[in-house]
């Protein structure tokens, strides 16, 4: 059993598991006290934060995988690079090892690493209009952004857990069916810090709305934590099927696969998009494909009657073009729609204020 379904069985409280997931709760204190003390040491100066003379935004989370972020940080990016701001974006390498932070190109880079997920997705995203950099230390990425760019704003993807690196603004993105992550913290549940850590963020945004009612009841529990953040809501549009030469495909009956955080997530769009879902097979989160898995799906499309495979952007980055032009693979590109645009607004508005624009 892969690491990622003893997680799901620990978080879902499965039969037995219900008993493992009680006596993992040591370990879960542990953690806890952990990521507390982790954040009380940078809270109060004991270790100083890391700051630039660039404003930093961070758009981050307090859950595991799969809340939307970095669709976030490409629409932010966008936005602010349509109204003339120079802009830099931030993310993990998670495939860098310890190397120095890279410039990310669309459909290139500058260095000899492998790049992980989010870096091709955001250099294809935005690298036209911004510039990206990615490495295994964000502040080290932030940094050489600084000097070689010399952007008005930086946006670091995934930063709210980055203690060391001082953010101007904390954007931090919750997903609608259950803001408050699943099953607890970490080991056991889905939450990387208590949600008690959200009276931090200056901006809290829920992204996968799919009805008034759940809004309702998001916009409710998140208030419990922070009242005074400005409350941004948003819903998941999924474009037309993509082929590897640009064009698009029909909606039609499909074998998809994915290994992103939250697998079901991109089932339930497809099902609600029009898409006959014959095969679904999930990876663990930034799974790397072998040569084995490409068999396995080729093989469970030739024996299903389906039109076509279909997987997310995330997966076709870490795939390749070669590789999804050869399994002439579908991708479902994704775009946010923001339900309560003034919420928006605002936040662009604070961004403009901190660099001295005129908002």
């Amino acid at each position: 059993m892969r690491l990622d379904e003893i997680h799901k069985k620990l978080v879902t409280r499965e039969g037995f598991w219900l008993w493992i997931s009680w006596l993992l709760q040591p370990i879960v204190f542990l953690y806890f006290l952990g990521s507390s003390f982790n954040r009380f040491i940078y809270s109060k100066g004991i270790i100083p934060k890391q700051k630039f003379s660039t404003i930093v935004v961070s758009i981050g989370n307090i859950e595991v995988g799969g809340v939307g972020k970095t669709p976030v940080t490409i629409r932010i990016a966008k936005k602010l690079s349509s109204m003339g701001i120079k802009t830099s974006v931030v993310c993990k390498n998670l495939s860098a090892g310890t190397g120095a932070p890279v410039a990310v190109r669309p459909g290139s880079y500058s260095g000899k690493v492998s790049l992980s997920d989010e870096a091709i997705l955001l250099g294809r995203a935005v690298g036209k209009s911004c510039s990206v950099y990615t490495g295994s230390d964000k502040t080290a990425a932030v940094e050489r952004a600084v000097r070689e760019m010399k952007p008005e704003v930086v946006i670091v993807d995934d930063g709210f857990q980055h203690h060391k690196l001082f953010r101007d603004l904390d954007v931090v993105v919750l997903n609608a069916d259950h803001p408050f992550g699943q099953g607890g913290l970490l080991p056991v549940g889905t939450l990387r810090e208590s949600s008690r850590v959200l009276t931090n963020a200056d901006y809290l945004w829920v992204n996968g709305v799919t009805s008034e009612a759940q809004l309702a009841l998001a916009r409710r529990l998140v208030s419990t934590r922070n009242w005074k953040a400005p409350f941004i809501a948003s819903s998941i549009v999924p474009g037309k099927p993509q082929k590897s030469d640009g064009t698009s495909d029909r909606v039609g009956k499909v074998v998809a696969f994915c290994g992103i955080g939250k697998p079901q997530g991109f089932k339930r769009t497809l099902e609600r998009t029009g898409y006959e879902v014959t095969k679904f097979h999930i990876y663990p989160d930034h799974w790397q494909y072998t040569k084995n898995d490409i068999h396995r799906l080729m093989n469970s499309f030739s024996k299903s009657d389906s039109a076509y495979l279909i997987t997310t952007e995330k997966d076709a980055a870490r795939l390749g073009t070669a590789q999804v032009k050869k399994m002439n693979l579908r991708v479902l590109p994704i775009k946010l729609s923001v339900i309560n645009q003034s919420s928006e607004d605002d936040l662009l508005g604070s961004i403009l204020e901190l660099i001295g624009r005129d908002v």
